[in-house]
């Protein structure tokens, strides 16, 4: 007995794959002339992004290359040997101060710390960490102990050092004002004060120094090539081999300095809300419209034409409207004339009047009454416009084109 082996057939087997294979094809290259441009874009993007430069327009931080900016003092620094580190907030600088003694601290806006964070400071310089502090108020230097005090405001101009500090004499006459120091009482040695109070530097017994900038002027591009700012500057900060330079800002809060945001919401708001969420949900599927294919419905009721001119007629009677029934009138007749006299649909009447008196002959002075807008004295006067236009346009479409 012999047995036949069943034949596949060959659509069954690799019909399928082939199908498969011939719609994605067919996809792409539909597709392609969309996704080819979009990918090109992307990796043009995306090379931009990486080759641009890191900068910023901060003011005061080592990447802004706007005039307020220090970006032209951080790469000398750089070049120097000296390594600069960015913090934007206080657990990050003080992370990077690290032991601190081979670390100049940067802090540009110490007004912005509270008294605890810059008593953390004060820990940082007795531990060997040189400071530089840039226009602090009386209360940073309370809080430091440093012996300066405030001694008034000058406006910027060039001075000459007047002391006998290293930085100051190696600087000589350069840019300085804004905040005055004057020696005060506080903790440590005496105080050298330079520039008629802008500068001043106080010896910390840990090893470290504190110096204090009266305005920033010294650290940003537009004033840094002006005199000694370079050399005040460049000395000031690179005295150590890591500088640390930490921008403070309002949103830089100490831990449970501030309470969130969700303290400040009343407790009903959430659960109020969750519950308006779940009646949406449920009103949706009640109100929301099944989406299907259209269904023609025949109208119940089939009015002819006729039946809606005459309706409008006696509206217009009924108001006595001779003027706007005259205006409609108008209108379809210019309409119609325009397109047997060959005209543009925003023709003016008096264009369509002109080529009309040419077409059938009468004179132009003529249609113009007839065809531009003048209201009608009374019903016998409307009844006779809409007579005068009707024949109009009988005529004209009774000559040969």
């Amino acid at each position: 007995m012999s047995t036949e082996s069943p034949v596949r057939s060959p659509v069954s087997t690799g019909a399928r794959p082939v199908r498969r294979v011939g719609r994605a094809r067919a996809a792409w290259r539909r597709s392609r002339v969309v996704v080819v441009p979009l990918g090109l874009l992307v990796l043009l993007a995306v090379g931009l992004a990486l080759a641009a430069p890191r900068t910023t327009r901060d003011a005061l931080a080592p990447t802004s290359v706007a005039p307020a900016g220090s970006r032209a003092l951080a790469q000398v620094l750089q070049a120097e040997g000296i390594t600069v580190r960015e913090a934007r907030t206080f657990a990050t600088a003080t992370a990077a101060v690290g032991g601190g003694a081979s670390t100049t601290l940067l802090v540009t806006a110490p007004v912005l710390l509270d008294p605890d964070r810059l008593r953390e400071v004060g820990r940082l310089v007795a531990a060997g960490t040189d400071l530089v502090l840039v226009a602090p108020d009386a209360v940073v230097l309370d809080s430091l102990r440093l012996p300066l005090q405030v001694a008034g405001v000058d406006p910027a101009t060039e001075r000459t050092p007047g002391c006998d500090a290293p930085d100051a004499v190696a600087a000589g006459r350069t840019r300085a004002g804004g905040n005055l120091y004057a020696p005060g009482a506080g903790a440590g040695g005496t105080p050298t004060v330079c520039f008629g109070g802008s500068y001043a530097r106080v010896e910390a017994a840990g090893g470290g120094t504190v110096t204090v900038l009266g305005q920033r002027d010294v650290l940003t591009n537009q004033h840094v090539d002006q005199g000694g700012a370079a050399a005040l500057a460049l000395r000031t900060l690179g005295a150590r081999p890591t500088l640390v330079w930490y921008l403070p800002s309002p949103t830089d809060v100490a831990d449970g300095g501030a309470a969130p945001l969700s303290s400040l919401v009343p407790r009903w708001v959430l659960p109020s809300a969750v519950l308006l969420l779940l009646a949406g949900l449920a009103l949706a599927p009640w109100r929301g419209r099944r989406l299907g294919r259209l269904v023609p419905e025949p109208l119940p009721v089939v009015v002819r034409s006729v039946e809606s001119v005459e309706g409008r007629a006696r509206l217009y009677a009924r108001a006595g409207a001779r003027e706007r029934a005259a205006r409609a009138l108008r209108s379809a007749a210019l309409r119609r004339l325009r397109v047997l006299v060959r005209l543009d649909a925003t023709a003016p009447a008096h264009d369509v009047a002109d080529a009309v008196a040419w077409a059938t002959g009468r004179p132009a002075t003529e249609l113009r009454a007839l065809l531009l807008p003048a209201e009608p004295a009374d019903e016998a006067a409307l009844v006779r416009l809409a007579v005068e236009l009707d024949a109009l346009e009988a005529q004209l479409r009774g000559r040969p084109t």
